[in-house]
């Protein structure tokens, strides 16, 4: 959803402020969110200068080429191998990690599809003057802007027009004219595929495809009707592109394809003189604090002190990162965010009443401290718009610039790790961010 939303008149979407708090507010995004949460938070709060698919874990003596071969082995291959990247050190120890790809199980997909074949654009709150305009201003081909324009093949309602253009159509839309007519388009939520398109976080078509069984027809289709946003190559066609598959395994492996999500695989090393630097960073007081045992383990192998992040991560963390949340197993009506995975960091039973906004609010208000910089372990890093204080996304730090997300509460987004710049990277589409945040106080 664009930033404008953000000031509607919609009570859902706004609020009274009080210089003592902040408040958190229903908010759609994109990234294939459907109800993010966005957190209202109030600059005078804080200081000046803050502002399942299964993976092999690492085990304390493995190594990263073992590892990454596994993972490699599990699912569609990547173009090249990935890069491996060494972090600063820091109280943490040293991370070294690679970017992989995971996709969401099958029935999770399915589950997910699209209902309708048809290609659907919604122009809310206009007259069909008004959408004749529109069209005119996008300068298409003269054929295929009388073609739209045949108020015959709309379907006409009482808080807007309904285009349903064929596959051939779309094909016929320039590039500049795509990109402002899709814009457009994720105004209304009407238009899902083009409020949330899909990420092709390759940069190209054909790498992202790599490893997947769909036909040269998906492929060239899918090419000359993805559009791009800043760097961003992104696809807002699911529908069309589901008629050009020729099996129902075909359609899965596009759906599949198109729910790849990257996430990093993570170690962390241990210089032997930084041990008890490694103990403070990575067992908090507040927590269950049942990482200490292995972790202890590990730093007494004075030549090889090393292991997977995951093994270091709290109960709750460990267990759900590179899975997919299950609707079914949702009690209180919402689904798991970012917020509720942030907020939850250190709970070693989560909280479901997270995943409710007004409840949220008060937990943190009740539970965390604003801070600044350097962070630590669990810190809850609020992305803020610049220009109105609204946060629309949140995470937990890790370690260097490593954190622990899930992008949105949609059964496709599972809870991985990724670098803190590219996660804000996602958001900066649409808005200009700060990053602010938030500690869990010692005694709570």
């Amino acid at each position: 959803m664009r930033p404008k939303n953000l000031l509607s008149g919609n009570p859902r979407t706004s609020s009274i402020l009080h210089p003592s708090s902040f408040v958190i507010i229903p908010f759609n995004k994109f990234l294939r969110n459907s109800n993010i949460l966005a957190l209202t938070l109030l600059a005078a709060t804080m200081p000046a200068e803050a502002a399942h698919m299964t993976l092999p874990p690492f085990s304390p003596l493995v190594s990263l080429k073992d590892a990454k071969e596994s993972v490699q082995s599990s699912v569609p291959k990547d173009p090249k191998p990935p890069e491996v990247i060494l972090s600063r050190t820091g109280p943490w120890g040293q991370l070294e990690y690679f970017e992989t790809f995971i996709q969401a199980p099958e029935d999770i997909v399915l589950a997910n599809q699209p209902h309708s074949a048809k290609t659907r654009w919604f122009f809310g709150g206009m007259d069909a003057q008004g959408v004749k305009d529109f069209l005119g201003e996008l300068h298409l081909p003269q054929g295929l802007e009388t073609a739209l324009c045949a108020e015959d093949s709309w379907l006409i309602e009482p808080d807007g027009i309904n285009l349903y253009p064929s596959s051939a159509q779309l094909l016929e839309l320039p590039a500049s004219s795509r990109a402002k007519l899709y814009s457009t388009l994720s105004r209304w939520e009407q238009n899902f595929y083009h409020l949330e398109p899909e990420l092709i976080y390759t940069g190209s078509v054909r790498s992202w495809f790599q490893g997947f069984e769909v036909s040269e027809a998906v492929l060239s289709f899918t090419e000359k009707v993805s559009y791009k946003l800043g760097s961003t190559l992104l696809f807002a066609d699911t529908p069309a592109v589901l008629g050009f598959a020729e099996t129902e395994k075909e359609r899965l492996e596009i759906l599949r394809a198109f729910s790849r999500t990257p996430t990093l695989m993570a170690k962390v090393m241990f210089e032997p003189t930084a041990k008890k630097e490694a103990v403070q960073y990575w067992s908090k007081p507040f927590s269950a604090q049942d990482t200490l045992p292995f972790l202890e383990a590990v730093l007494r192998q004075e030549n090889s002190a090393q292991t997977d992040l995951l093994h270091l991560l709290p109960a709750n963390a460990r267990k759900i990162l590179y899975t997919y949340h299950n609707p079914k197993t949702s009690f209180s009506g919402y689904m798991p965010d970012c917020h509720w995975t942030a907020l939850n960091f250190f709970n070693a039973e989560p909280f479901e009443r997270l995943c409710e906004p007004a409840k949220a609010t008060s937990y943190t208000l009740a539970n965390f401290t604003p801070v600044a910089p350097p962070y630590e372990l669990g810190d809850v890093l609020f992305f803020t718009d610049t220009q109105t204080g609204d946060a629309y996304h949140s995470c937990a730090y890790i370690a260097d610039d490593v954190v622990f997300t899930k992008n949105g509460r949609s059964p496709l987004q599972p809870w991985v790790l990724m670098q803190l710049d590219k996660v804000k990277a996602l958001y900066d589409m649409h808005f200009h961010t700060n990053v602010t945040a938030y500690r869990r106080k010692p005694s709570t």
